[in-house]
C-alpha cells in the first residue's frame, strides 16, 4: 500500500476516532508520515474537514477496517509505530472476535514494524490490558508496562483526557520489535 510519496518513517494510529492525538502527533513529528485508520465515517469526515481547515502534508485517514489493512496491505518491515490507544473492549461475547490485538494479527503487527518500531498502548479496562499484554507477550516483541503514557511527552488522546479527569486507572505497554 503506497499512501505517502516521500521516504519518511511511517507511523500508524489504529482508530484515532476524532484526530485529538494523530493533528496533534503530526504536528509536533513533521519528520513522520502518519496514517489514521478509523472505522468511523463520521470520525473520518471530521478529520478530513480540520485538516482542509489546517493542512498537514505528513498526515492521511482512512476508513477502514483496520486488522484488514494491517494484514492485508501494509508492507513488511515498513512502519516505526503504531498508536494504539482506548480501543473499544468489545464487551459482549459474540464480539470477542472484534477484539484489535488477538491472534493472527498480533503476527501481522509484528511482521509490518521495521527492527526497533513499537506498538504503543493504552487503555483504561485493566482485564483487556491484562489480556493484551498476555497474547503480545507470546510473541517474539519485547514487552514494556508503564504506569504513564510512553513516549513521555506525547500528546494525549480525547479518552485519555476524559479518564484523566475522572481518574480512571489508565494502563500503558509498549512493545517493541528487537533490532
Amino acid at each position: 500500500m503506497e499512501v505517502f510519496a516521500d521516504a519518511r518513517p511511517v507511523e500508524i494510529e489504529i482508530g484515532c476516532g476524532k484526530g485529538a492525538f494523530l493533528l496533534a502527533y503530526a504536528t509536533l513529528h513533521s519528520d513522520t508520515s502518519l496514517l489514521g485508520i478509523e472505522r468511523q465515517l463520521r470520525w473520518v469526515r471530521q478529520i478530513e474537514a480540520r485538516l482542509a481547515r489546517a493542512p498537514l502534508d505528513n498526515v492521511r485517514v482512512l476508513y477502514a477496517d483496520a486488522a484488514f489493512v494491517v494484514s492485508r496491505l501494509v508492507r513488511d518491515a515498513s512502519v516505526r509505530a503504531y498508536h494504539l490507544y482506548f480501543p473499544d473492549p468489545w464487551w459482549k461475547r459474540r464480539h470477542e472476535k472484534r477484539r484489535f490485538v488477538q491472534g493472527e494479527l498480533v503476527h501481522h503487527l509484528f511482521r509490518t514494524l521495521e527492527p526497533g518500531g513499537a506498538l504503543y498502548l493504552a487503555t483504561d479496562v485493566r482485564e483487556r490490558f491484562a489480556a493484551m499484554v498476555g497474547e503480545l507477550s507470546r510473541s517474539p516483541f519485547e514487552v514494556t508496562i508503564a504506569r504513564q503514557p510512553t513516549p513521555r511527552g506525547r500528546p494525549l488522546t480525547n479518552f485519555e483526557r476524559k479518564y484523566q479527569a475522572e481518574r480512571r486507572g489508565l494502563y500503558y505497554a509498549t512493545f517493541a520489535k528487537p533490532l
